[in-house]
């Protein structure tokens, strides 16, 4: 195997194994999305499974209320005061519904944030990573080229015969 096959064979292994890492990146960057995706889906699950029991809850109560008010009519003072209570208290579970919900919207806005930052940084070291190994590896196999290049040009001028030497003297025509 001459040098050339040699280099060759290094040059494909390094480009190789920079494909694998290449590969890998992006496995993992898949990963990393699909944990993403799955902790997103747990939020939505986590928000309908907040918020809709006490919608539900809500509706319950208001549902309650009228029913209140049909049966006591004849005592609409006394009903009424009742109805600001259950009016209070469905106002005190819309506003606890609405903060669970902001925070859940937080947690998700958070997330997303997250999972971009760590997106964004896992792409950019990729691409550091592949400037790096593109110039580690062009950088030197230009060199050897050029090396290869002059050795071969100094081979074959050091072989080739100078003009002098290919053409016969004229003295040893003249004597055949």
């Amino acid at each position: 195997m001459s040098n050339t096959d040699t280099l060759l064979l290094v040059i494909c292994i390094i480009m190789g194994v920079s494909v694998l890492l290449q590969i890998g990146f992006l496995i993992a960057l898949a990963v990393m999305g699909g944990k993403a995706m799955k902790m997103a889906k747990e939020y939505g699950d986590e928000f309908r499974s907040v918020a809709a029991p006490a919608l539900h809850h809500a509706r319950e109560l208001l549902e309650a209320s009228k029913s209140l008010v049909a049966r006591l009519e004849p005592k609409l003072d006394a009903a009424a005061s009742d109805l600001a209570e259950m009016t209070k208290v469905a106002r005190e579970e819309t506003q606890k519904i609405q903060a669970s919900a902001d925070e859940i919207s937080e947690r998700i806005r958070r997330q997303a944030e997250r999972m971009d930052t760590m997106t964004t940084t896992t792409l950019n070291g990729v691409e550091r990573m592949a400037h790096f190994v593109e110039k580690g590896v062009n950088v030197p196999v230009r060199q050897v080229a050029g090396i290869f290049a002059a050795a071969k040009a100094i081979v074959e001028a050091l072989r080739s015969p100078s003009a002098a030497r290919r053409r016969p003297p004229r003295n040893a025509h003249a004597d055949d």
